[in-house]
């Protein structure tokens, strides 16, 4: 479905409100679904013009161009505060991954992202955005093939999310299906730590083949660094997830072709 990017509102008064809802308006009458940008926090509109699939009204990745506030210990904050709100538009996907210590702001020239790739692959699972972003360069993602396979599979949307564990402003981990097929993401500050993930949330009886990309012992020093394995999994499966500084882990699980 043909959307549009609309940036630069920079205000909530009732005039801009106007525009917006005319905007929405506008656009469902020629099919058209809508990303608002630069706007204020959602309170709903999206529920008569569901067209709106995304609003920014968060602190959001560019912002890494010019200061360090936009850090892994901002990103777990969003899933619990302007989540709430609705759906968002951060505009994850850096390439550039920064460790704390190696990260400066960069505008111009080319900006780059603070935490682990790991940790930015998290957020397509973990945030709310059904007009998914990707904000490097083309080039970047062409380079690592293993990513864009990730990337060009995690759905927008899901059929059904899970929490599996979470503690407001330190990590996350979230699972969400779309079909047959799982998807989880879990995400640290700048703490790093170690985490079980169980796979009770799987079908019972069924073998689950699952791509598991984590940080790697190096993570803590070069923030692109991970690993990506291959394993066979069930519901009585858990694993450790050792997330870096920054770091995070993405999984993709898909119903493997025989039952047990």
């Amino acid at each position: 479905m043909p959307s549009i990017k609309v940036d630069f509102f920079d205000r909530d008064d009732q005039e801009a409100i106007q525009w917006i809802e005319l905007i929405a308006k506008e656009a469902a009458k020629r099919k058209l679904m809508i990303d608002f940008h630069g706007c204020s926090k959602p309170t709903g509109l999206e529920k008569t013009y569901p067209n709106i699939v995304n609003y920014e009204a968060v602190r959001g990745a560019e912002s890494d161009k010019w200061d360090n506030t936009i850090d892994p210990d901002h990103h777990l904050i969003i899933p619990f505060v302007r989540m709430l709100a609705g759906p968002f538009d951060y505009t994850p996907g850096a390439m550039r991954n920064k460790t704390k210590a190696e990260f400066k702001p960069i505008d111009p020239g080319l900006p780059s992202g603070q935490g682990t790739r790991c940790h930015e692959l998290a957020m397509y699972v973990i945030y709310d955005q059904p007009l998914g972003m990707l904000a490097d360069s083309p080039t970047e993602y062409e380079k690592a093939p293993d990513i864009m396979k990730y990337l060009s599979a995690v759905p927008t949307v899901a059929d059904e999310t899970k929490v599996i564990d979470a503690k407001l402003a330190e990590y996350a981990v979230m699972a969400k299906r779309k079909g047959d097929n799982w998807y989880v993401g879990a995400m640290t500050n700048w703490t790093p730590r170690n985490l079980k993930l169980n796979f009770t949330f799987l079908k019972p009886g069924v073998s689950y083949t699952a791509q598991i990309y984590t940080d790697t012992k190096d993570s803590d020093v070069n923030a692109t660094q991970y690993e990506l394995k291959t394993i066979s999994v069930n519901r009585n499966t858990t694993i450790d997830l050792k997330l870096s500084s920054g770091g995070g882990a993405a999984i993709m699980i898909e119903k493997s072709i025989f039952k047990k």
